[in-house]
C-alpha cells in the first residue's frame, strides 16, 4: 500500500506543471485571481484555468472562491509554501550562474540618510566597486524611516540608517554612531557664544528634523526644553542646514557632517555640555536568504572590515 502511494506521488511531480505553481503563487501573493491577473498582465478566465488545472492535477482544492471572498485551504498552504521556495530559488539563480562565472554583475541599490559622512562606509564602497568592476550601485538619499522601508519592500537591497527599533524581519551591522550638536550661524545673536546649560537656550528659535527626528534627539530636547519655538524645518539635513545659515534660528546637525563649515566658521557649535545626543547608524539588509549576490558581497565586507577595525 505504501508502495502504491510512492509510486503516484512520484507520477505527480512528474507529470505537474510548474508554471502553475508560479501562477498559484502570484494568486495567494495579490489576493485573488483578479488581482494576479492584472499583476500578470495576463487575462482573468486565463489565470482562473491555470489555477482550476493546477487543483485538478493535484487532486485537493486550493482556494475557496465565493461571497465570503477569497481564502486559501490547508492544502493551498502547503503548496503555497513550497511554490514561494520555488520562486525565491529562481530569483537567486542569477547570482549562482554569475558566482559561477566567476564575475559579479547587476545592480546593488543602496538607501542612505541625507548628509550622511562615515570613513568606514566609504573605504567598504570603494573596497567593492574596485574587486568588482562590472558591479553597478546606485545610492539614493532618503530620510531614515523611508530608507528602512526600501530595504524591506525590496526597493533597496540596502540601508545606511539610523533605526528606532530593531525588527528581527531584517539584519543589522552597526557602523558608526553619529553625535548631534547644536549650531548657529555668523548672521544670528549667539554666534562666538558656548553653552554649558543647553536649557539656557530654550526660548530660542529652532530649526527641526520634524518627524525624521532620531528619538534620542527629541529626548535630549524634551530635557532641556528645546525647540517648544519654531521656525519651520526639513527631513533633509542639506536643507535643514541651508536654514540654519539663514541666521533666523538654530538646530541641531551631525557633527561629522559639518565639519568643513565648522572649520570655515561658517557653522557655530553653541554646547559645551555633555555627553552631546548620539545614536549609532546601522548597515541594514534584508535575512540572508533573501539578499542579493551583490547585497551579500556588500555586508559581509562590512562585517569583515568593521570587526577587524574594532580589534585593533
Amino acid at each position: 500500500m505504501a508502495g502504491g502511494n510512492m509510486v503516484r506521488q512520484n507520477l505527480l511531480w512528474r507529470r505537474l506543471d510548474w508554471n502553475l505553481m508560479r501562477v498559484f503563487y502570484e494568486i495567494v501573493q495579490n489576493g485573488g485571481v483578479t488581482a494576479a491577473a492584472r499583476a500578470m498582465n495576463r487575462q482573468q478566465p486565463a489565470t482562473s484555468q491555470a489555477l482550476a488545472r493546477l487543483e485538478d492535477q493535484l487532486g485537493v482544492a486550493l482556494c475557496e472562491r465565493g461571497p465570503g471572498g477569497f481564502a486559501v485551504t490547508e492544502e493551498g498552504e502547503i503548496i503555497f509554501r513550497i511554490a514561494s521556495e520555488m520562486v525565491e530559488l529562481m530569483r537567486h539563480a542569477p547570482d549562482l550562474l554569475t558566482q559561477a562565472a566567476g564575475t559579479v554583475r547587476g545592480m546593488l541599490r543602496i538607501s542612505m540618510m541625507s548628509s550622511t559622512r562615515s570613513r568606514d562606509f566609504d573605504e567598504i564602497l570603494t573596497a567593492i566597486m574596485r574587486r568588482h568592476r562590472h558591479l553597478e550601485i546606485t545610492v539614493d538619499l532618503a530620510p531614515w524611516r523611508s530608507a528602512l522601508d526600501a530595504v524591506q519592500n525590496g526597493d533597496a537591497d540596502l540601508a545606511v540608517t539610523y533605526v528606532q527599533i530593531l525588527d528581527p524581519s531584517l539584519t543589522y551591522q552597526p557602523v558608526f554612531h553619529e553625535v548631534q550638536q547644536l549650531y548657529c550661524s555668523p548672521l544670528h545673536p549667539l554666534y562666538g557664544g558656548r553653552f554649558d546649560d543647553p536649557g539656557a537656550l530654550a526660548n530660542e528659535y529652532f530649526f527641526l528634523t520634524g518627524r525624521d527626528e532620531p528619538v534620542e534627539m527629541t529626548n535630549f530636547r524634551l530635557q532641556f526644553g528645546l525647540g517648544t519655538l519654531t521656525r519651520g524645518g526639513s527631513e533633509d539635513l542639506g536643507e535643514l542646514k541651508r536654514l540654519i545659515l539663514t541666521g533666523t534660528g538654530i538646530g541641531f546637525l551631525p557633527s561629522l557632517t559639518v565639519m568643513e563649515e565648522v572649520n570655515q566658521r561658517t557653522l557655530w557649535p553653541l554646547l559645551s555640555y555633555g555627553p552631546l545626543p548620539s545614536y549609532p547608524v546601522h548597515l541594514v539588509a534584508r535575512p540572508q536568504a533573501m539578499r542579493s549576490l551583490p547585497a551579500q558581497l556588500f555586508f559581509d565586507e562590512a562585517r569583515r572590515r568593521l570587526r577587524a577595525r574594532r580589534q585593533d
